[in-house]
């Protein structure tokens, strides 16, 4: 097991053994993760190409012999608890999460006695790396080794899912889930959502990075955008199918479809989805050819075809953006995840990292009076538990 995964888990352990006077039985962790290309393609059956990271969010946790349920959040300092069976409103986002992967799981697989948690993470909150799927994974993984739920690793995802859908009313795919939960340690993962499958590819990087920075804008409008570009996206399939019945999805669309749209906003969405599947095709051959500087002119497409045609970035992605591809040592770059502000991803040479980091500081503290946090993470094995 990862070394600084070892640590967390022995620090969230002390920690439950303060709490509850008593050590947990069993622990879960979950990796929050990085999605190098293949940006909302996940809701509309189309590819993506992530990979966890070291930043995990960890539950201790031990079954009560009576039916409440007691969980504490050691970041938030903060403890919820009910009765199995009695009326539970959840108050806070933190406890939502909770409360929806509880009601979930045991609407599925019987709850005959309650527990009680500690719950840790270091994904960073709002910029674009899962904090909330991390948390439901490896709550949901606690579940089922506490309970000894006969579920796959597959359904396990999909009823993490249904925690956003229904609790968080966000209608996200799957990408942060799969990737939570099937990631390996040193791959990237071609993750097909039309097949629910995934390959894995070599992540050797050479002399190149992977480096994320944050723009520290939380994002207010992504939930509602969100919701708006399933519909749009979604209205625009249901015209071209009523107008060429050898459509059947999605991944059955091509730009010769585009025509067909009559909203030209529908239509824009709809490119942006077709040319993003081109892309992670074309990335992943990248990748194996070790052709870093078309990698880059890839990741720099998908942030045009974003911001542009998708229409979910922001003038502090767009800056940071524009600021790496202003360096010699940046193959390129763009914003990731749900938009609106969290973090861009670039790829940079390994000997440059430091070089641009204080120059991206420096440009975005001049523009925007905000420090923005730099990071270089590691690629790492998914979603475990084991009993302790």
């Amino acid at each position: 097991m990862n070394a600084e995964l070892e640590k967390y888990i022995q620090n969230t352990s002390s920690y439950f053994e303060e709490k509850y006077s008593g050590a947990p039985t069993l622990v879960a962790y979950a990796p929050g993760r990085i999605n190098i290309i293949g940006e909302h393609t996940d809701y509309n059956l189309g590819l993506s190409m992530p990979a966890a990271i070291n930043r995990w969010v960890i539950v201790c946790l031990r079954p009560r012999p009576d039916q409440v349920i007691s969980v504490t959040s050691q970041n938030y300092h903060d403890k919820m608890e009910y009765t199995l069976g009695q009326p539970f409103t959840p108050a806070d986002s933190w406890e939502k999460y909770v409360y929806g992967c509880i009601t979930i799981f045991g609407n599925q697989y019987k709850l005959n006695q309650g527990f009680e948690a500690v719950i840790w993470g270091n994904v960073p909150i709002g910029s674009g790396v899962s904090s909330s799927a991390a948390i439901e994974v490896a709550l949901m993984n606690a579940l089922r080794a506490a309970y000894a739920a006969d579920m796959d690793d597959l359904t396990l995802v999909k009823m993490c899912q249904r925690v956003e859908h229904e609790y968080l009313k966000v209608n996200s795919g799957l990408l942060d889930q799969y990737a939570s939960q099937f990631s390996r340690e040193g791959k990237l993962m071609i993750l097909d959502f039309n097949q629910l499958s995934s390959d894995y590819v070599d992540a050797d990087m050479k002399e190149w990075a992977w480096i994320l920075a944050d723009t520290k804008v939380k994002r207010e409008l992504a939930g509602s955008k969100y919701s708006e570009r399933v519909r749009e996206t979604a209205d625009a399939l249901k015209e071209i199918k009523s107008k060429d019945s050898s459509v059947q999805g999605f991944r059955d669309l091509t730009e010769k479809h585009l025509s067909l749209i009559s909203d030209p906003v529908q239509q824009k969405r709809i490119r942006h989805l077709v040319l993003e599947n081109q892309r992670v095709l074309k990335a992943a051959e990248a990748l194996s050819q070790k052709n870093f500087e078309e990698l880059g002119a890839l990741l720099t497409a998908s942030h045009q075809s974003l911001r542009d045609d998708y229409e979910v970035s922001c003038p502090e992605l767009d800056f940071l953006v524009d600021a790496a591809l202003q360096l010699p040592y940046c193959a390129g770059s763009r914003m990731m995840g749900g938009g609106f502000g969290g973090c861009t991803i670039s790829l940079v040479r390994k000997d440059a990292v430091h070089k641009f980091s204080n120059f991206l500081t420096d440009e975005y503290a001049r523009e925007y009076d905000i420090v923005t946090e730099i990071n270089n993470y590691q690629l790492v094995d998914g979603a475990g538990s084991y009993k302790l």
